[in-house]
Formats: C-alpha cells, sequence, structure tokens
C-alpha cells in the first residue's frame, strides 16, 4: 500500500487551497438547498394572510409547522450555521489570496452584500421568536409554539421599527436565496458535466499562473444574467407588497390582545438586546 507523499513546496499533508475551496462550496450550497425546504413554507404564512388575514396566516403556520418543527435542528439551524461557516471561511481564504483578482476577493454581487444585514436581521429575528419566548422567568413562562402565533406577530406590529425589520428580512432573504438558488443550480450542473477520475488524471497539469485565470472565468460562468437579475428585482417588489399588505391584514385582524398575553409578549420585546434603542427611536 502506498503512503501519502507530501507536498513538495512544504505544506505536508495539508489540503491545497483548491481543495478546501471545492468542500467550502459543497458544504456552502448543500446546507443552503436543506434551509430552503424550511424557508420556503416559512414564507407561505404572510402570503395566505392577503386572502385569510390572522386566522389564515395561523392556519398556514400550523401546516407548515408539521412539516418543519420536529426537524428543526435540522432543517434550521445546523444547515443555517453551516452555511454560514462555509461562507464566512470561504470568503477568508478568498481575500487572503492576493493572486486572485479583486472582483472574486471581494463581495461585490448584490446577493453577497445583501447577506450581512440579512444576517443582522435574521439574529433579532431568531431571539424574538425563539430564543426569548423560551425562557420559562415571569411573566414570559415559557411562551410555546400555540402561544406564540401570529397574534404574537400582529401585536409587534404597532411601530414603524418592526415593519422594517420584517419588510427588510424578508426582502434581503428572498432575493439571497433567489439568487443563491441560481448559483447553485449552475453548480449543480458543472458537477455533472465534470469529468470522471480517470479523464482528468490523464489531463495536463495547469500551471500555477493561470489559477486565478481559470477561476475568474468559472465565476463569469456563474453570474445571473442582467435581464434575469431585472426581473427578479420585480418580482421581489411584487412580492414584498404581497407581504406588506398580508402584516397589514394581521395588524388589523389582531386587534386588542388580552391583557395576560399583552404582558407576556411585551416582556418578549422589552428583554431583546435592542429594546433601549428601539424606545429611543419610537420616541
Amino acid at each position: 500500500m502506498a503512503s501519502p507523499r507530501a507536498d513538495p513546496r512544504g505544506r505536508g499533508f495539508l489540503p491545497s487551497k483548491a481543495s478546501v475551496l471545492r468542500v467550502l462550496t459543497m458544504t456552502q450550497n448543500t446546507s443552503a438547498l436543506v434551509f430552503t425546504v424550511f424557508l420556503v413554507p416559512h414564507l407561505a404564512s404572510p402570503v395566505m394572510a392577503t386572502i385569510g388575514g390572522l386566522d389564515g396566516a395561523e392556519k398556514t403556520m400550523m401546516i407548515a409547522r408539521d412539516l418543519y418543527l420536529p426537524l428543526e435542528p435540522v432543517l434550521v439551524y445546523i444547515p443555517l450555521a453551516i452555511h454560514l461557516t462555509s461562507s464566512l471561511t470561504k470568503r477568508l481564504i478568498l481575500s487572503t489570496n492576493p493572486s486572485l483578482p479583486l472582483s472574486i476577493r471581494l463581495p461585490r454581487q448584490m446577493h453577497q452584500l445583501l447577506a450581512y444585514p440579512l444576517l443582522l436581521l435574521l439574529i433579532p429575528h431568531i431571539l424574538t421568536h425563539r430564543l426569548i419566548p423560551s425562557s420559562s422567568a415571569p411573566p414570559i413562562r415559557e411562551l410555546s409554539p400555540s402561544e406564540l402565533g401570529w397574534e404574537f406577530v400582529g401585536h409587534g406590529l404597532g411601530d414603524w421599527l418592526t415593519w422594517v425589520g420584517y419588510l427588510g428580512l424578508v426582502g434581503a432573504g428572498v432575493w439571497h436565496a433567489a439568487v443563491g438558488s441560481m448559483k447553485v443550480a449552475a453548480w449543480l450542473r458543472t458537477l455533472r458535466r465534470r469529468p470522471s477520475t480517470r479523464t482528468t488524471q490523464t489531463k495536463p497539469t495547469v500551471s500555477t499562473g493561470s489559477a486565478p485565470a481559470a477561476t475568474n472565468e468559472q465565476s463569469k460562468k456563474r453570474v445571473v444574467p442582467r435581464k434575469r437579475k431585472l426581473g427578479l428585482r420585480g418580482v421581489i417588489i411584487c412580492f414584498l407588497g404581497v407581504v406588506a399588505f398580508g402584516l397589514w391584514r394581521v395588524k388589523i385582524d389582531t386587534g386588542v390582545v388580552s391583557p395576560v398575553m399583552r404582558r407576556r409578549y411585551d416582556a418578549v420585546f422589552d428583554r431583546a438586546p435592542w429594546a433601549w434603542a428601539s424606545r429611543l427611536l419610537l420616541r
């Protein structure tokens, strides 16, 4: 049995950057595909609210929760953590490689730039809709999923800051997911067209100097056409309008919340780390 050979350039048995990037791309894309299983039914509730109001959003959410709630760590948190770790690690490797052009080293495409504010909007959403409501301290007392429904959302839509948070999260998330899914589809096509191992072994070795050019050429192939992006922007703007109308209907249908639930809901928002800043902005 042949023993592994050390890298002649002194890297020992460590994998090359190209191998690491391939693995990171695979984990980044596959984790995004798994997360989509959660994202699509999750966005169905505000869409159905445009037709059925609060009751329609609640019923749709109950159906969606039956699909993803039992496997929420597998469908939501684990893929999200893998996607973030892979994406940030990949960006770190690319940004520290001086041989690559600046267009590859730094995020310049809109869906890449939106990933950072999207993360800032996603963290408050998880805190206020999952982590803080699970607190056993009074008056929250562990709001169950049945208690933490769209009435909670409608109660929180009393100020403009919550509207900005919801619509910003939906807009940035849908754009990032839509453009990202196109790139994942292109990546899957490249995997299907990739030659077999036997074929690649007979190919001549590409010189190191041509690696940046090859990387640049591959990245250009995965760029979404401009016309498609323009059409996608129109679709997302229309979708945001639908979601905004659905949220408005939820707000109208929520009406007066019982004093007990109102205290519990308000306690969730008051325990958020940014609650003091929100109060200053809403004065």
